[in-house]
């Protein structure tokens, strides 16, 4: 009789759980996936698909708005914010089914639909049964962070999990927090003509810029007619107003983008070492402080997007199915891209200009000199080259 009843158990079937479920199945192991939510996770469902679906219709509405600059008059007849939400989730649906339950069942992975309890190292409580496994792959994501003052519960408090159940579009909406998912959303439904206050803790939208990075993106969503406010810390929220600390801005839908928290409350204290802010320590090669337990994507507290969950789920999977024969490998992280929805696009791969050193030198080529950004009107932004003394391109 075997020692365990799989090789590999992971939990989670979002983008890290599902590929490392995939990867180690495909590697010959006896592979368990738990999931009690949706198949496909936060991108799917909540995050990437929807918020780039509502994008595309906002961009179109936008491109009418500007086109007379291009020599073609056009005019917005309405906004079918019904239709518009319809389409998010048709597109939802066709995807589904590429993380569905049912594909991963065909191709080998016993799918448990149910809630994971943690036991220990080798053992997970599924509904009422206990199962083992030799190697678990902690890959249970993250949620969006709660705002923790009076009215965060009222019902048109949405955060980017629950927006998408929005039917119909508010006349004013104050869109809390100026990182990534704050700026895009607040971005979109703006061009799709909701009058948005975007209340921003810091001193600049998107810390991860530069100062003179971010007033470009500034100036953009601005120009897509959201008003900013800066050093805005919200006190309350009732059924009318967001209360800061020196204003009081009406909105009719409030969105809290603050944030993420990892999904590790189901950890108990015999479970693997977490880091202050609950995020799961691992080690280069996605190891926990318990030998038989891995953890990957943004359970993890790293790069929070969903492509690089992805990359390191292909380690974490192999590495859990393969570590018998004491074959680890450690993801790279030196050339990660990522982007941000605006208009111009924050598009990045590698150091970030706000953190050269004295060593590196830094190139801009402004946007209004390249010749195909004037042939298309875009000619808002730049481009940063970063180097080494070599000349060696760092970022």
């Amino acid at each position: 009789m075997a020692k365990y009843d799989y090789n590999v158990v992971v939990v989670g079937g979002g983008t890290a759980g599902l590929i490392s479920a995939y990867v180690a199945n495909l590697l010959g192991a006896k592979v368990a996936l738990i999931e009690a939510g949706d198949m496909g996770g936060d991108c799917l469902n909540r995050g990437c698909v929807p918020s780039k679906s509502l994008i595309a219709s906002a961009r179109a509405a936008a491109s009418i708005g500007s086109a007379s600059q291009l020599g073609v008059s056009a005019v917005t007849q309405s906004i079918d914010y019904e239709a518009i939400h319809a389409r998010i989730h048709r597109i939802i649906a066709a995807i589904a089914p590429v993380d569905s339950a049912e594909r991963y069942r065909e191709l080998g992975v016993d799918v448990m639909q149910e809630r994971a309890e943690w036991v220990d190292g080798h053992t997970l409580k599924v509904g009422e049964r206990k199962i083992t496994a030799r190697r678990i792959v902690i890959a249970t994501g993250s949620r969006p962070r709660a705002l923790d003052v009076p009215g965060s519960e009222l019902p048109h408090v949405y955060n980017s999990d629950t927006i998408w159940g929005m039917r119909s579009l508010p006349k004013a909406m104050t869109v809390i927090g100026g990182g990534p998912i704050g700026v895009e959303l607040a971005s979109a439904y703006a061009k799709l003509g909701v009058n948005i206050t975007l209340l921003v803790a810091g001193t600049q939208l998107l810390d991860m810029l530069t100062s003179e990075q971010s007033a470009i993106v500034a100036t953009s969503v601005t120009s897509a007619g959201v008003s900013i406010v800066l050093n805005a810390q919200t006190k309350e929220i009732t059924n009318n107003d967001v209360i800061t600390d020196t204003e009081t801005y009406p909105a009719d839908a409030v969105l809290v983008a603050i944030g993420r928290a990892p999904h590790t409350s189901w950890l108990k204290d015999s479970g693997p070492v977490l880091k202050d802010n609950g995020t799961i320590s691992v080690d280069t090669k996605l190891r926990t402080s318990i030998k038989s337990v891995y953890a990957c994507g943004d359970v993890t507290g790293g790069y929070q997007f969903t492509h690089v969950a992805a990359h390191e789920a292909g380690y974490a999977g192999s590495n859990a199915a393969l570590d018998w024969l004491q074959i680890r490998r450690a993801p790279r992280y030196n050339a990660i891209p990522w982007s941000i929805y605006t208009s111009p696009e924050v598009a990045h791969v590698g150091k970030l200009v706000k953190d050269v050193s004295e060593t590196d030198e830094v190139t801009m080529v402004p946007l209004d000199d390249v010749d195909r950004a004037k042939t298309d009107g875009t000619t808002r932004g730049g481009i940063w080259l970063v180097s080494d003394k070599k000349g060696t391109l760092l970022g």
